[in-house]
């Protein structure tokens, strides 16, 4: 993978857009990032790191603090990167979330973050999550192995190189992502615990389960299995609790068949028995049975008197019957009447209500004739004022349109009045900026004219320099000079000065802009104020006045002519109103006057048409209260409902006198059949007991029966219990194979957990020894490490310094992780923090560069085309500092970009590709350049 383009906007120190060219420091070598402290060097591989993974590359910087502190509200945030990989190039944009003012109203609104990643001949992929798995997918590594890998921080490093072993540990853990060993360490050890947990509820299941077997003191059977499951040891001989548990149920099942079959002897026995008691009870039950009968039979004909003499008296009951259904019937056939009756009262109602309609219509009629009256009185009048009213609104309306012109014209010369002013502000403002421009622009000619004349100087002394005796002077050819030039002090080199000069020329530039604008603006000001006094003149003329000379006076009076003319327009307008009112009053008054006239006459005919009504409907009204009262003479109620009232309770009462005779009738015919039933059951009766048996047999079966069913509930008990006890052991005995199977499954599983957790914690003999998993691991990926970072220690020191790891020969502690360094100079082996300044940095680069390298090939399939390497180069000699320049260009090799993030004054002279971060009040700026 290997960066193309980088673009930031508002990023760190960055305030507005920057972009970086990685592609034109070519594919491979070594270039320079530098600047000063705090410019955002090490921010543009942040700027990569979250592009990327959307993480920054160290643990100081948090994500909430990448929005840039100098960028406007409105500028967005973000990073694109462009990067080429196995061939093929690749875009990714993220949007960090980051506070920003609202585009409509107040406040601020929270700005979501976003990512975009663009691959050839695949759709883009927009959400955060599936762009972050989509570019793990692409480079085979997550955002913390890209950091180890492509980012070499060097006091992380030496840090490293210094430590202890327990410190060296944790880094290395954290760098080759060792933690997952740990856990599984954690892991055998807590399911070793298990295992053995486990073992222990199956045996105290197992033991559990023994305790369901019934095992009764008094049966020899059982003996067997009570001394098995005795013994301590009893979970590990459960073959043998098996086969004495099924001895036993064997043993029972044969005694539970033996009393089941002398159970069926006893039941026949009970069943002969109780038949014979069953028909001896039955006699018995017969002698009371025929008592019953007779008791019954003589208490019925006791009765017959009594119900035949209430049967006689419904004779009278009938009687009075038939005299109210013939009251009812007559009552009926008087219905009709009532109901003319009511007729003729609600035809002499709704005749009293229309003569009252027809009197109440005759006065409303009466009343709309008189306002009618009163209506076209006052429409004539109305319409006699419509022409006068319409030569009143013509004058006002002609009053207020001349107002009207006259302040129209007086708009467009206070319109002049205000175009003034703005041009006037433009002068002004014009005027400043050439003033500002020319004392800008003299400053920087003094400057320029001094800085050249101090070149031209430093020029001279730098020709003296080199003149030797006898030797031609380059100038005049003297081969002599006895008075050469000195160098002066602070002479600007030749880009300094035609950088001044490019600068005072952009000054001229400006200054000629202003002069020019400030002529106009001034050309613009006398012109504008010839056109409003010439406006003024005309519309102070109109309202009979002078324009004075000067603009100021000239608007007040605008001003104030205008406000007199908005009020007699007004004045004008109000009187146009009142007359145009008063005119269409006038002509809607000729309108309806003939209408109204026409509803007077009508309301006339309608009061006469009324009075003729009134008298017809008292006519009537007299006829029908004559026939109603005629009709309420001849009948007994005063209403129809009061008759019905009445005839419901004559037929009530029928309905009672009805139900009386039902009653009495099916009484009598109820106790006949009593008495007839119950004369048939006692000869019944007296027939049975002809062929009954003889109770006094009834007490020695009962004796028997008891007997037998004694002995019944004896054998019952015994064979239940049996029953009990078989169902109970067999339940017990399938419960202890489930649970041995189980408890040595459990068993097995303990030895292999507890052999992985003893192996992976060092305790095994064999196995991985003394160590533990995850210090096993630790020390072969350091060991590959320090291999390759003696590779390239050995290049930088001249083959005098080679890194020792104490490795597996340790023992379980961490030393097994400490560094010591071997002097092939004196052939003596010394801790690494005997070394100088100088070689801890080279020891500490050469370990970073090692460790990149193992983390590279332990990835699997990791291609990284670009690294960068920050700081640490400030402590090294001129020799040591060219090495480390050396190591690194053989790291490029032609294949690989190597950044080195620096400000050391050296690297600045050597390195020809350089990325130049500069820093300013305002934000940082990116610029590549090249010696």
């Amino acid at each position: 993978m290997r960066p193309l383009h980088l673009r930031l906007s508002a990023f760190g120190p960055y305030a507005g857009e920057e972009t970086l060219e990685l592609d034109k420091l070519g594919s491979s070598g070594l270039f320079l990032v530098t600047g000063d402290t705090g410019a955002g060097k090490t921010t543009l591989f942040d700027a990569i790191s979250y592009a990327l993974f959307g993480q920054l590359s160290g643990g100081v910087r948090s994500l909430d603090t990448v929005r840039s502190d100098y960028a406007e509200p409105d500028r967005e945030t973000f990073v694109e990167l462009t990067f080429l990989h196995r061939g093929k190039e690749y875009t990714v944009r993220r949007t960090p979330q980051y506070q920003r003012p609202k585009k409509r109203g107040e406040g601020q609104v929270t700005q979501a973050a976003t990512a975009l990643f663009l691959a050839p001949g695949r759709p883009p992929v927009e959400k955060v999550g599936e762009v972050d798995a989509a570019i793990r997918e692409l480079l085979g590594m997550d955002g913390e192995q890209f950091r180890q890998i492509a980012m070499i921080a060097q006091g992380q490093f030496t840090e490293l190189l210094n430590a202890p072993g327990e410190r060296r540990s944790a880094v290395l853990r954290q760098i080759f992502g060792t933690a997952g060993c740990r856990a599984v360490q954690d892991k055998l050890r807590a399911a070793a615990t298990e295992a053995a947990r486990a073992v222990e509820q199956q045996d105290a299941a197992l033991r559990q389960a023994f305790a369901a077997f019934k095992l009764p003191e008094e049966d020899a059977a059982a003996r067997p299995l009570r001394d098995v499951l005795a013994d301590e040891a009893a979970v590990w001989r459960c073959d043998e609790v098996l086969a004495q548990a099924a001895a036993l149920c064997t043993a029972d099942e044969a005694a539970c068949a033996a009393a089941e079959a002398q159970s069926k002897t006893l039941d026949a026995e009970a069943e002969t028995a109780a038949a014979k008691l069953e028909a001896v009870r039955q006699a018995a039950a017969l002698h009371a049975a025929a008592a019953e009968a007779a008791r019954k039979l003589a208490e019925l004909e006791g009765q017959q008197q009594e119900q035949e003499e209430r049967h006689a008296a419904l004779g009278e009951v009938r009687a009075a019957l038939e005299q109210t259904e013939l009251q009812a019937r007559q009552q009926e056939t008087q219905l009709p009447a009532y109901q003319r009756r009511e007729e003729q009262r609600a035809l002499r109602k709704q005749l009293e209500e229309k003569l009252d309609r027809c009197e109440a219509d005759r006065r409303a009629a009466a009343e709309e004739q008189k306002r009618l009256e009163e209506e076209s009185a006052r429409l004539g009048e109305q319409a006699k004022g419509a022409q006068e009213a319409r030569q009143r609104q013509a004058a006002a309306e002609a009053a207020r349109d001349a107002l009207d012109v006259r302040l129209a014209q007086t708009g467009t010369a206070l319109d002049a009045a205000r175009r003034l002013r703005g041009v006037q502000q433009t002068a002004r403002d014009a005027a400043a900026a050439f003033a500002a421009a020319q004392g800008e622009y003299a400053r920087a000619k003094g400057e320029y004219d001094a800085a050249e004349a101090l070149f031209w100087q430093g020029q001279a002394g730098l020709l003296a320099a080199g003149l030797t005796e006898n030797a031609p002077c380059p100038v005049c050819g003297s081969l002599h000079h006895p008075a050469p030039a000195k160098q002066a002090q602070g002479a600007p080199d030749r880009a300094s000065l035609q950088a001044a000069k490019k600068e005072l020329e952009k000054l001229h530039t400006e200054y000629q802009k202003t002069a020019e604008a400030s002529g106009a603006a001034q050309a613009a000001d006398e012109a504008a104020r010839e056109e409003f006094l010439r406006l003024a003149a005309a519309a102070l003329t109109q309202w009979g006045g002078q324009a004075p000379d000067a603009p100021r006076e000239a608007a007040l009076a605008l001003k104030e002519a205008k406000a007199k003319g908005e009020a007699a327009r007004a004045e004008a307008e109000a009187q146009a109103k009142a007359a145009r009112t008063a005119a269409e009053a006038g002509e809607k008054a000729e309108q309806d006057l003939p209408r109204c006239q026409q509803k007077l006459e009508a309301c006339r005919k309608m009061q006469e048409q009324r009075a003729e009504e009134s008298a017809g409907c008292s006519a009537q009204l007299a006829a029908a209260r004559t026939l109603e009262e005629e009709l309420g003479t001849s009948l007994p109620f005063a209403s129809e409902a009061e008759a019905r009232r009445a005839l419901d309770g004559l037929r009530r009462k029928a309905q009672d006198l009805s139900d009386r005779v039902k009653e009495g009738e099916k009484a009598w015919s109820g106790f006949s059949e009593q008495l007839a039933a119950a004369r048939t059951l006692a000869q019944q009766r007296k027939e049975d007991l002809t062929r009954a048996a003889d109770p006094a047999e009834e007490q020695a079966l009962a004796a028997a029966l008891a007997d037998v069913n004694i002995r019944r509930t004896a054998l019952q008990d015994r064979w239940r219990a049996l029953n009990a006890r078989l169902s109970a052991n067999r339940d017990a005995a399938v419960r202890v194979k489930t649970l041995a199977k189980q408890a040595d499954t459990a068993r097995r599983r303990a030895r292999v957990a507890d052999n992985l957790h003893r192996t992976a914690g060092g305790t095994l003999t064999g196995g991985l020894g003394k160590q533990q998993f995850e210090q096993y691991v630790l020390v072969a990926y350091f060991e590959s490490a320090v291999a390759a970072a003696n590779r390239r220690l050995a290049f930088m020191t001249g083959g005098q310094y080679q890194l020792l790891c104490h490795g597996a020969a340790q023992s379980r502690g961490q030393s097994a992780l400490d560094l010591d360094v071997l002097d092939n100079y004196t052939g003596k082996r010394r801790s690494v923090r005997s070394l100088s300044g100088g070689e801890t940095f080279q020891a500490a680069l050469a370990l970073a560069l090692g460790l990149s390298d193992a983390i590279q090939q332990y990835a699997g399939g990791v291609q990284i085309d670009t690294l960068f390497v920050d700081e640490g180069f400030g402590s090294l000699d001129a020799d040591s500092l060219e090495n480390a320049i050396a190591t690194l260009q053989t790291l490029a090799d032609g294949k690989r970009l190597v950044g080195v993030i620096s400000h050391v004054a050296e690297l600045r002279q050597r390195l020809e590709k350089q990325v130049l971060v500069t820093k300013t009040p305002r934000g940082s700026h990116i610029a590549l350049r090249e010696l």
